[in-house]
């Protein structure tokens, strides 16, 4: 068991996310930035799609009732072991009675804990993530609370042997601008509405979520002011509402909406997203598709190196 002794702001059990339920209305949810949750799997020999705690900022701390292997990916966080400073994006061995604790947040805002075997909670529609909305996955459907005790299985594995290695996770936590794709409705907005878009830079507003990270700048009309019926939405789907203000929907989206989609978050940058908090600054740039899908697979070949890599020293590790 991992007992949860401090939860922290928002502490979640998310994975892949509940993918083919849209068409009944079902949000797909999963981890926020899909890129430290996979790598945070990939670390202690998971599947990349099972599950993990998603912590928002900082101050949990678990501690540990078996014995198992550890990582913890996402934004520059302040790790403590048993008190001791510890680094992210390594295996870690933990023993029954070790404490661990997310101390502080020092860049991003969201991390990752994967345990070896993954998270023991059932599936519902073949997912494990928490939908806190629809109270539905994870753990009861909610965020962890203190007291709270989640299972995982006891790791029989050779211990690691001692070694300083890690993963580079510092690609994504500081970047600001935001790669993107026209929408169907940009054409809604003439070519200098177009241009002063990307000319803006907004602030993540305290009203951003899981759902949606609404965003405030120079507000940008549509000349074009049509009513919409609502249309399908997407993870990083940009909605210009009547308001001039966007709204980036997130992981926890809702499958339709009646605002003007006027661009599409490239999915290599949804991690930058992800690791925003309110207040920090973003700005936008256009692509067109070709160079999204040449930036999809550089992220795909470094994904695959890293891979490579951490299979390497975790069989030098074994030895």
């Amino acid at each position: 068991m991992l007992e949860v002794i401090q939860p922290g702001p928002l502490t979640t059990i998310q994975d892949g996310g509940r993918i083919g339920y849209q068409r009944y209305g079902v949000s797909v949810t999963g981890a926020m930035d899909v890129q430290s949750f996979q790598l945070a799997n990939l670390l202690v020999g998971n599947a990349i799609e099972e599950a993990v705690l998603e912590l928002t900022f900082a101050g949990a701390k678990f501690i540990f009732h078996k014995h198992t292997r550890i990582a913890v990916t996402g934004g520059d966080t302040l790790l403590l072991l048993n008190g001791e400073p510890v680094k992210c994006g390594r295996p870690l061995e933990v023993e029954p009675g070790s404490e661990l604790h997310f101390s502080k947040m020092i860049s991003g805002c969201r991390a990752y804990l994967a345990l070896e075997g993954g998270i023991d909670v059932p599936l519902l529609m073949n997912s494990k993530s928490t939908f806190i909305r629809a109270a539905i996955g994870g753990f009861n459907g909610r965020m962890l609370k203190k007291g709270d005790r989640i299972p995982y299985t006891e790791q029989k594995t050779e211990k690691l042997v001692s070694s300083d290695w890690h993963v580079t996770t510092d690609r994504w936590w500081n970047k600001s601008r935001i790669r993107l794709l026209k929408g169907p409705e940009s054409s809604f907005y003439s070519e200098h509405q177009l241009e002063e878009f990307v000319s803006t830079t907004y602030s993540v507003t305290p009203q951003s979520d899981r759902m949606g990270y609404r965003l405030q700048g120079a507000p940008l009309y549509a000349r074009d002011t049509r009513e919409m019926i609502s249309e399908p939405v997407a993870f990083g789907t940009i909605q210009m509402p009547s308001n001039g203000q966007p709204i980036v929907l997130m992981a926890d989206r809702q499958t339709t909406g009646g605002y003007p989609r006027i661009g599409q978050v490239i999915r290599a940058d949804l991690c930058i997203l992800a690791q925003k908090k309110p207040g920090d600054s973003i700005e936008f740039e256009w692509v067109g598709l070709e160079k999204a899908r040449d930036i999809s697979a550089a992220v795909e070949q470094w994904t695959q190196e890293v891979k490579v890599s951490i299979d390497t020293r975790r069989r030098q590790n074994a030895k």
